[in-house]
């Protein structure tokens, strides 16, 4: 799996709108997403100079819109769909399939304070324990969110643990900014579609195990002597969690229709727009 990192809102000319949800000026580059419904637009890339705002065809687009073999990754699952749209959306200096420019301030530039990497974690944990203890649960009311409780990519436990170690040192933890209370306010707005709550679950915990990771790194040794954060560490191989967690995804996506599937692949944009407001903390220059 390629990183996923989502990059700042602010970097993509991201505005407030409707309880915090985001529009964007510019629609990103895939051609597999459906047509926006009146509510939003969705998202543009997430670093780098804005995407071209220009579009095929109005027979070309909906050609590809209303045969499913021609959205990217269809044949092999609907996590390669996913992970296909998700692409579009990163830079080539974060995966080598992403297709936006190299960003503005790239991620070896970035140099926060640990007070910066403690508001990461303690909005990271907003939005993991609405997931994780309100959402994601065995007895919740939609059956395909119940599939995703106890996968073992869970994170709260781990970012209670080291929130706790860096209160030691002299940090104590702050609550959350708006930039979390936002999200999780607009994923509460999406509950009845676990459809599109399904996309930025996916997006948000995925991003951790891959271009989360490589930050992790980077910040443990930056800010804390090379100490290893347990938000970094999963409890077995998590390439293994994460192949049995695709699993489930395609499974459960197995019986959507073509217009659920798209109503899914919409919301990868603003799930990469919200998860950048929080990674804010970190994209600064210093």
């Amino acid at each position: 799996m390629a990183a996923f990192v989502a990059a700042p809102a602010a970097a993509a000319g991201l505005t407030a709108a409707r309880g915090g949800a985001f529009t964007a000026s510019t629609r990103p580059a895939c051609s597999v997403a459906a047509a926006a419904p009146a509510r939003r637009t969705l998202a543009p890339r997430m670093y780098g100079p804005p995407a071209s705002t220009g579009s095929p065809p109005t027979g070309e687009r909906s050609a590809k819109l209303t045969d499913p073999e021609r959205r990217p990754g269809s044949l092999k699952g609907f996590v390669n769909e996913m992970r296909m749209v998700a692409m579009k959306l990163h830079t080539k200096d974060q995966a080598k399939e992403g297709m936006q420019e190299k960003s503005t301030l790239p991620i070896t530039e970035w140099k926060p304070k640990q007070s910066d990497f403690v508001q990461f974690l303690a909005d990271s944990l907003h939005v993991y324990e609405y997931f994780e203890e309100e959402l994601m649960v065995a007895d919740s009311p939609h059956p395909e969110y119940a599939r995703f409780a106890d996968t073992g990519l869970e994170r709260v436990a781990s970012l209670k643990t080291d929130l706790a170690y860096l209160a030691s040192l002299g940090n104590p933890t702050p609550p959350p900014t708006a930039a979390a209370t936002k999200y999780v306010d607009y994923l509460k707005s999406l509950e009845a579609k676990p459809e599109a709550v399904i996309c930025h679950w996916y997006n948000y915990y995925f991003a951790h195990t891959a271009g989360g990771r490589m930050i992790g790194r980077k910040m443990q040794d930056q800010l804390f002597e090379g100490r290893e954060l347990a938000f970094y560490m999963w409890e077995e191989d998590v390439s293994d969690i994460l192949n049995r967690v695709r699993g489930v995804i395609d499974e459960v996506a197995g019986d959507w229709p073509r217009d659920v599937k798209d109503d899914c692949l919409e919301e990868t944009g603003l799930s990469f727009a919200y998860s950048g407001t929080v990674l804010s903390n970190l994209a600064k220059a210093g």
